[in-house]
C-alpha cells in the first residue's frame, strides 16, 4: 500500500471518528439537559431494551386495542365473527364522513350480526373544543342502552355542541332525564375515563381520527365506502366460504 493511500485512509478514519464523537456528544448533552430539567428523553437515543412496552408500541404502526365489555357498539354483538373498531371524534368532519361510509358498507354487506362495530373515543380537544362534551353525552346515553341513537344524532344534527343541545337529543331518544343530567356532571369522565382512553390510544400509536381496525388490521385516515366494503367482504368470504 503506497503512502498516499495510507494518508487518505487515515484521514477518512479521523473524519468518521470525529463525526461519531460529535454525534455522541450531542446525544449526551441533550440527555443530560433533559435529565436536569425533567424533560423526557427522546426514545430514538435510548436503547430499545430500556424502553417500556408502551414506548415501543408508540413508535407505530397502530395496534388494535382489546375490546372491552363496556365499549359501545354500533352494530353486532360479542358473538359477531368480524370486529370493526372505529376511533372517532364527534366534532370531526372526517369522523362524520367515516360513519356514513361505515353505515353504507354495512348496508351493502347486508348480513345482520356478522360485523361488530365498536366505537372508541379519540377527541382532539386542541382543535375541537366541544368534542369531549359530546363524548360524555354519548357515554351517558350508553349507560341507558342508547349509545347508537345519541351517536347518530350528534354526528348528523349537532350545531352548537352545548349542554342544552345534548339535553334536547337526550329527550328525543327518551333517556331518563334526571339520570342523564347527573351522569354528564360526573367528574370521572374528565378525571379518569376519557384521559385513560386517550393515554391508551397514544401508547398504541393511534393518533388520528378516523382510525379503523378490521379484525386487528389498522387503516388510518378516511376509508371510503367501496374500500371498506371490500375489506369487510374479504373477511366475510374468509370466514364464511361459499361452497
Amino acid at each position: 500500500m503506497n503512502r498516499q493511500r495510507v494518508i487518505l485512509l487515515s484521514l477518512l478514519a479521523l473524519v468518521f471518528l470525529g463525526a461519531a464523537t460529535l454525534s455522541f456528544r450531542q446525544a449526551w448533552n441533550e440527555s443530560h439537559t433533559r435529565f436536569r430539567t425533567g424533560l423526557p428523553i427522546p426514545t430514538d437515543i435510548v436503547p430499545k431494551q430500556l424502553l417500556t412496552q408502551a414506548e415501543i408500541n408508540a413508535g407505530g404502526p397502530p395496534i388494535a386495542p382489546e375490546v372491552r365489555p363496556t365499549d359501545p357498539l354500533l352494530s353486532g354483538d360479542a358473538a359477531s365473527p368480524i370486529t370493526l373498531i372505529e376511533f372517532g371524534d364527534f366534532q370531526s368532519e372526517l369522523t362524520k364522513q367515516q360513519d356514513t361510509a361505515i353505515s353504507q358498507a354495512l348496508t351493502k354487506i347486508n348480513t345482520p350480526g356478522l360485523i361488530r362495530t365498536v366505537w372508541r373515543d379519540l377527541p382532539n380537544s386542541a382543535e375541537h373544543s366541544k368534542a369531549i362534551a359530546a363524548a360524555i353525552a354519548a357515554r351517558c346515553a350508553a349507560e341507558q342502552g342508547k349509545f347508537k341513537a345519541m351517536h347518530d344524532l350528534i354526528l348528523s344534527s349537532a350545531q352548537t355542541y352545548d349542554d342544552q343541545e345534548f339535553l334536547r337529543f337526550a329527550r328525543r331518544i327518551s333517556l331518563k332525564e334526571d339520570a342523564y343530567t347527573l351522569c354528564v356532571k360526573d367528574p370521572k369522565w374528565t378525571s379518569t375515563s376519557i384521559p385513560q382512553d386517550l393515554s391508551q390510544a397514544n401508547d398504541l400509536a393511534i393518533t388520528q381520527v378516523p382510525t379503523l381496525f378490521v379484525d386487528g388490521t389498522p387503516y388510518q385516515g378516511f376509508t371510503d365506502t367501496e374500500t371498506l366494503y371490500g375489506l369487510l367482504k374479504k373477511e366475510q368470504q374468509r370466514l364464511l366460504p361459499t361452497p
